[in-house]
C-alpha cells in the first residue's frame, strides 16, 4: 500500500512559517508599489497584493503602453522608425517588469527559513510527496528523502526557476478580419510587446503536466492520496485531473482547515473525476 502525500502552502503555514502573500509584501513592497501602476493589486484587509498570483493576471498593458507611447503619426515630423522604437522601448521595458517580478518572487521564496518549523505530524513509511510548495520543509523539518519529493513548482533551494503566476486568459483580436483581411496596422507589434507580461506571468500548467507525463504515470501503483494544505483552487485542478486519471482506485483523504470547507474539496476533486464514495475529508484537529 502506497499513499502519496500533497502538499499545499497551507501546510507550511500550519507550521507557522511566512509563506502567504502578506509576508511576500512586507519582503518586497518597495518594488512591488511600483509596479503597482500596471495591476489591481486587491488590496484586502489592508494587504497589498494579498492573491499575489492572482493579481498578475489582472495586468493592463495598455498602461504600459500609455507610459511610452509619446508617437504622433499624424504630425508632419512623424517618421516610420518612431514605430520601430516604440516597439523597442516596450520590448524591453516589458521584459524588464517580468524579470523585477521574477526576481522578487525568487528572493522572498529563498529567505525563507524553515529550521525554526517544528513537526507536528508523522508519514507513513515509503509514501511519495508531490508538493506545491518552493521550500524544504519536507526535508529539513522531517528528513524526507529528496528522492520521495516531486517540487512541480520548483525548489528554491536547488536553485531552479520557480513556476508561478496566474490562470486568466483573455480573447485577442483575430489576425484577420470577417472579410480575410488584415486586422494588423503600424503598431500591433509595439501593442504585442506590451502585453507580454501577461503571458509571461501565465502559470504553465499543461505545460509541466505534458513534460512530467513519466512521472504521473508512476503514480499508478498509489492506493491512498493524502491532501494537506492545498485549496484546490481552479489553476491548478488539471494536476489533479492528471493524478486521477493515473490512480482510478485509490482513497483520498482531504485535511480541511475548517470544517465547512469539506463540501467545497469535495465538489473539486468529483470535477477533477475522483468518485465522491472514495473521498474522505478530515479537519487538521482530527489529527494528521
Amino acid at each position: 500500500m502506497t499513499t502519496l502525500y500533497i502538499i499545499g502552502n497551507g501546510f507550511d503555514l500550519w507550521h507557522e512559517l511566512p509563506t502567504d502573500y502578506g509576508s511576500f509584501y512586507e519582503h518586497a513592497g518597495d518594488a512591488l508599489d511600483e509596479l503597482e501602476a500596471y495591476y489591481v493589486s486587491g488590496s484586502h484587509l489592508g494587504q497589498p497584493w494579498h492573491d499575489f498570483e492572482n493579481c498578475l493576471g489582472t495586468y493592463d498593458w495598455e498602461l504600459l503602453y500609455d507610459d511610452f507611447n509619446n508617437v504622433d503619426f499624424k504630425s508632419e515630423s512623424f517618421r516610420p522608425r518612431d514605430v520601430y522604437g516604440l516597439e523597442d522601448e516596450l520590448v524591453e521595458q516589458s521584459k524588464n517588469l517580468v524579470t523585477s517580478v521574477e526576481n522578487l518572487f525568487q528572493e522572498w521564496v529563498s529567505d525563507i527559513d524553515v529550521s525554526a518549523a517544528d513537526p507536528r505530524m508523522t508519514f507513513d513509511l515509503g509514501s511519495k510527496f508531490l508538493t506545491f510548495n518552493y521550500t524544504d520543509t519536507l526535508q529539513e523539518v522531517y528528513q524526507v528523502s529528496n528522492d520521495d519529493i516531486f517540487h512541480i513548482h520548483g525548489n528554491a533551494r536547488a536553485y531552479e526557476k520557480l513556476v508561478f503566476g496566474h490562470g486568466a486568459s483573455r480573447e485577442e483580436e483575430p489576425e484577420t478580419d470577417e472579410n480575410g483581411d488584415s486586422n494588423r496596422n503600424m503598431f500591433t507589434d509595439a501593442e504585442g510587446a506590451a502585453k507580454y507580461p501577461f503571458y509571461a506571468l501565465k502559470k504553465p500548467v499543461y505545460e509541466l503536466i505534458e513534460k512530467n507525463k513519466a512521472y504521473f504515470r508512476s503514480l499508478s501503483g498509489v492506493t491512498n492520496i493524502v491532501i494537506i494544505g492545498h485549496s484546490l483552487n481552479e489553476i491548478d485542478l488539471p494536476y489533479f485531473r492528471e493524478i486521477s486519471r493515473n490512480t482510478p482506485r485509490c482513497c483520498w483523504v482531504v485535511y480541511c482547515y475548517r470544517e465547512n470547507d469539506a463540501e467545497h474539496y469535495k465538489g473539486q476533486l468529483e470535477r477533477c473525476g475522483v468518485p465522491v464514495s472514495c473521498i474522505e475529508t478530515r479537519t487538521y484537529k482530527e489529527g494528521l
